[in-house]
């Protein structure tokens, strides 16, 4: 009697082990519908890209954690800052903005990524009245929001951790050591962040109802996903058409730091509409700066041809990961206007990481992250600029088309219906003779009114570029 009682006991202990144990989902198992052309952006977006903190502080009552003295935790940039600049965004000619996330972080969580509460607004950064408030404010003037949204990892102090609830919630502690090592890179905690294991079906349900809660709750338009790579292939297959089932329209763009286009079209076919375009991003860095090769730009645009729908990917010159642009050329406002030139003239969305417009120095991360110095906007040489440039995207920019180049010069031809434009860049810190042929009859200066037609001889244009000199064309 006493040893079947023990085998019931232990027969009962099994039972209800394997009751409360979760299985897996695969990894690579695609089984949802693709629904990835159907978003409210296209290329006629021009997205402005916030990081909350350092944008604009407009309510100094929140500034719960700010030190300005210390570049690694809050200093006092909040959601109604951003609500009170919309005017300011929208004159620089942006149709969306795209923030960093909002979700209570873990402590010094300024950038936003360390996420301690998935359903509550980091109290730095203010309210859910807030966020709605800015969203109703934004559609009033046609700006679409994009949130930034995660689900690779939660903030080192997440509860769950030690909850004795969210455990299993997790994978195992690993640092990643090969990032070409798929396995690695999903399962491994990315910069020591406690990396959610999104095949239990708990944690992948909580993620996809939680990012429905945030668009029903909010009315967003899009979606910026971090980290995609780092998450597996049918987690985003599920997390896309979940969300597209509900909002057809709703944008998701996702961030795969990667070059090769093959990987991120993957994420195309799994069912987010764009991706953040590192391809061209490093075409871009290897060409507009001194010393740079206009033929590593053309290899980047001719590998376009890898994606089915470009012109919903993000085009951009750097971002809150990447060095500011403006120091990568060493503060030289020719190449950074040819780089700026390059964006707007592509047929893309342009991502312009605020600070852009004055222009922003920065190096790595965190110096690439510093606050929007308001004083400086009234004398910006750059706003013209963009402003210019706005209203020549808007005006000659759908179709594209490398004309000529060589390793130090690049002519591109952009048009939209009858409006044609030339661009030429001499990407030689020097002097440059360029000639290439080309039939029109009359050039004029975009930017100067200046009639330019005497470059044009016998079927091709011909002079001599001063250094680094960005020259944006009316073609008549």
């Amino acid at each position: 009697m006493k040893k079947i009682l023990i085998i019931l006991i232990f027969t009962l202990i099994f039972i209800t082990g394997c009751e409360n144990s979760v299985k897996p989902i695969s990894k690579t198992e695609i089984n949802y519908p693709i629904i990835n052309n159907q978003s409210k952006f296209t290329s006629n977006d021009k997205i402005y890209f916030i990081m909350v903190d350092r944008f604009n502080d407009g309510d100094p009552e929140n500034n719960f954690e700010t030190n300005k003295n210390v570049k690694t935790t809050f200093h006092g940039g909040d959601i109604k800052g951003i609500t009170d600049k919309l005017d300011y965004i929208k004159d620089l000619g942006f149709t969306a903005i795209w923030i960093t996330p909002i979700v209570d972080n873990d402590l010094s969580g300024y950038h936003g990524y360390w996420a301690v509460d998935f359903y509550n607004v980091d109290e730095n950064f203010g309210t859910l009245e807030d966020l709605k408030e800015l969203v109703d404010k934004a559609h009033e003037k046609d700006i679409k929001v994009i949130l930034d949204y995660v689900v690779n990892h939660t903030g080192p102090g997440s509860k769950w951790l030690t909850d004795g609830e969210h455990e299993n919630w997790f994978h195992e502690r690993k640092i990643i050591q090969d990032y070409n090592n798929k396995q690695e890179v999903e399962d491994g905690w990315l910069a020591s962040l406690p990396d959610l294991d999104t095949e239990n079906p708990e944690v992948r349900n909580f993620l996809i109802e939680n990012a429905l809660w945030w668009i029903d709750e909010t009315n967003l338009d899009g979606f910026r996903l971090d980290t995609v790579r780092h998450v597996p292939e049918s987690f985003w297959n599920e997390f896309s058409y979940k969300i597209k089932e509900k909002y057809p329209d709703f944008y998701l763009i996702g961030e795969v730091w990667d070059s090769d286009i093959s990987k991120l079209e993957k994420y195309h076919e799994l069912g987010i509409d764009g991706l953040v375009n590192y391809s061209l991003y490093y075409g871009i860095q290897n060409t507009f700066k001194d010393g740079g090769f206009a033929t590593k730009l053309v290899s980047a645009i001719n590998n376009e041809t890898g994606f089915e729908n470009p012109g919903i990917n993000g085009v951009f010159i750097d971002n809150h990961d990447n060095q500011r642009f403006y120091t990568t050329v060493r503060y030289n406002d020719d190449y950074f206007k040819q780089a700026l030139t390059f964006m707007y003239s592509y047929p893309s969305i342009p991502i312009v990481y605020y600070g852009t417009e004055i222009p922003l120095k920065g190096g790595p991360d965190p110096d690439n992250r510093a606050d929007m110095p308001w004083d400086k906007v009234e004398n910006s040489i750059m706003i013209p600029f963009i402003k210019k440039l706005n209203e020549f995207r808007d005006t000659y920019v759908n179709e594209f088309n490398v004309i000529a180049n060589d390793n130090k010069f690049i002519a591109y031809e952009v048009q939209n219906n009858d409006n044609k434009a030339l661009v030429i860049a001499n990407i030689y810190n020097g002097e440059k003779d360029i000639s290439f042929e080309y039939n029109a009859s009359i050039l004029i200066n975009f930017e100067t009114g200046e009639d330019l037609s005497h470059y044009i001889q016998d079927g091709e244009i011909t002079f001599t570029a001063s250094p680094a000199k960005n020259l944006i064309l009316i073609v008549e």
